[in-house]
């Protein structure tokens, strides 16, 4: 099946759930999430732009609404006695931390030992150094957080050679041959993303899909975008131009000043950006502009753009990507333990993803925006292993 029929697919489904959802009403009491940050069961809200196209509405209904489905393992393992190495990409950005920080309870959890998470401090250099530590220091597997394995090889195949098993959560797709791989669907990531900039884009309505090559995750995420966009909104022009984390994280950035002095005032509808760090930078740009004629949508629901979003200030904030995080940790941790035990792995790999806007914000608890399964998740793991 092409990727535009797997689309058209979704979108039908999609489209059914929504008018589900519809049926079963609202009785105007929306339930905020529980601890866990998980979606609470209250509307879906609508987006705060005029709606345009039908199909994509459909889409961003269902993914404001939560209304998605989780892959979790069922069989027990062995854990046995081990002790792991974590090595995240930074741990200055939030995402890697929070995940990072999950796989380190989820090790206690298990009955594991690892040491703190080392910082590779978005450095390959660093992160393969790291990697060939905990090599020397002959741990009996590892975790990585968000580091692309191609830009590290000589260090995983280091751990490949030692028969250290490795899983890499947030690492992208195509890894190498052995490594198991954790995180949300950068298809469905981008695919979201567009849905909401088709849901309110007119025909000839501009529409900048910020690439990104550093991350394998990102550049699959915004690649789909770009192709789902022009799928849903075919009259649309959309432009692919390239965004790095240095030139797009730092205040009153000049890649978002020129493109605000490129783009005049009505000439943009939606700017979908490949993490929220570069969201927030752009929204302030704008807002000090007095822009409030386009959307920014983002990826991570990470402060401060998704409280931006939230609060509906600067006006541009739009819409934020959920994720799964503090799951990846834990389930990074349960595929490491299926490795060292020898038994099947599951697809960890192609976890769901949400939205949320203005109008479905107040769902969540507030610094513990994701999407996660709506029953006990942790206790679920903690009895797979028994504990």
């Amino acid at each position: 099946m092409t990727r535009g029929r797997r689309l058209r697919a979704g979108l039908g489904v999609l489209a059914v759930t929504a008018l589900l959802l519809s049926a079963c009403g609202d009785d105007g009491d929306s339930s905020s999430s529980g601890s866990d940050g998980s979606s609470g069961s209250g509307s879906s809200g609508d987006t705060s732009a005029e709606v345009t196209n039908q199909d994509a509405q459909d889409m961003v209904d269902a993914l404001l609404a939560g209304d998605v489905e989780y892959n979790l393992p069922t069989e027990s393992v062995d854990p046995g006695e081990h002790h792991i190495a974590i090595i995240a990409s930074g741990l200055a950005s939030p995402g890697p931390a929070v995940l990072a920080q999950n796989a380190e309870d989820a090790v206690k959890a298990i009955g594991w030992t690892a040491d703190p998470t080392t910082d590779g401090k978005f450095t390959p250099t660093t992160q393969a150094q790291l990697i060939q530590q905990a090599v020397l220091d002959k741990v009996d597997g590892i975790i990585l957080v968000a580091i692309t394995p191609a830009a590290v090889d000589a260090a995983v195949q280091a751990a490949a050679d030692a028969d250290i098993p490795v899983v890499c959560a947030l690492c992208g797709p195509g890894l190498p041959d052995g490594m198991v791989g954790v995180g949300n669907d950068p298809d469905a990531a981008g695919e979201a993303q567009a849905a909401y900039a088709a849901s309110v884009a007119k025909p000839g309505d501009t529409v900048v899909v910020y690439q990104n090559s550093e991350f394998q995750q990102s550049e699959e995420q915004m690649s789909h975008a770009a192709d789902t966009v022009e799928e849903l909104c075919p009259d649309c022009k959309v432009e692919r131009p390239d965004l790095t984390l240095a030139e797009s994280a730092t205040p009153n950035a000049p890649i978002f000043t020129s493109l605000l002095q490129q783009y005049g005032e009505g000439d943009l509808s939606s700017v979908l950006v490949p993490f929220d760090t570069p969201a927030s930078v752009l929204a302030n740009s704008a807002q000090a502009l007095g822009r409030t004629d386009f959307n920014v949508v983002g990826l991570g629901a990470l402060s401060p753009f998704v409280d931006m979003v939230g609060a509906g200030q600067p006006v541009v904030a739009k819409a934020d990507v959920l994720l799964s995080t503090p799951l990846y940790g834990w389930a990074s941790v349960d595929e490491l333990a299926r490795v060292l035990a020898g038994a099947d792995t599951w697809d960890a790999e192609s976890m769901p993803v949400g939205l949320v806007d203005e109008s479905t914000y107040g769902n969540y608890e507030k610094g513990n925006l994701f999407i996660l399964p709506q029953d006990d998740w942790k206790g679920t793991f903690t009895s797979l292993w028994g504990k």
